[in-house]
């Protein structure tokens, strides 16, 4: 189904497809995406309001300005993206998503939530993530420099390191044994 600038779009679903082409100045509120692929493609001044995508594609996708409002993402492919390119991302939820190389700079992420997703060298930057939720996500490699991580939730996250001297971690939670790793900057011995 092909798309045309400027349309806006109301509570619709789409199944299995396949956008071969870039999108620009479209509004989406309150649809459904189930399987579909955006794979390498731009969305310029694109709205998703109220959207859920449940297992697509959107790896290498360009945001130039789109927005997403109370999106959620179930089970999608979301590689090497970089979300700081978002017009006004305000909130999101992410449930069982490969998020790899991923980029969050200057953005106010606080209470998001990432659950059972794989955030593998993933870069978050200047970015709040006051009271966010990282519930059972691997976090290797991910880099965290000048974050707010205030009250966030590292309880079930496993594989993340952390500097607490480049970020704030005022009553950050974690567990144990994963929480060792916050000693790795600290040029201590462990016996």
């Amino acid at each position: 189904m092909p798309f045309s600038r400027g349309e806006s779009i109301e509570r619709q679903e789409f199944r299995e497809i396949d956008c071969r082409s870039d999108l620009e100045d479209i509004s989406f509120y309150e649809c459904v995406f189930r399987d579909c692929s955006f794979q390498s493609r731009r969305l310029s001044d694109c709205v998703f309001d109220e959207c859920e995508f449940v297992r697509c594609n959107l790896s290498l996708v360009e945001m130039a300005g789109a927005v997403f409002t109370g999106a959620t993402f179930t089970d999608c492919k979301l590689l090497g993206l970089n979300w700081s390119g978002t017009g006004g991302f305000l909130s999101a939820a992410y449930t069982g998503c490969l998020m790899e190389n991923n980029l969050f700079a200057d953005m106010n992420l606080s209470r998001f939530r990432f659950t059972s997703c794989l955030l593998a060298n993933s870069a978050f930057s200047n970015t709040k993530l006051r009271q966010a939720v990282f519930d059972d996500c691997d976090l290797a490699q991910c880099q965290f420099h000048q974050t707010d991580l205030t009250e966030a939730d590292f309880r079930t996250a496993r594989n993340y390191y952390m500097n607490a001297e480049t970020n704030r971690l005022r009553k950050t939670r974690f567990s144990l044994p994963e929480a060792v790793s916050l000693l790795a900057n600290l040029n201590i011995v462990l016996e």
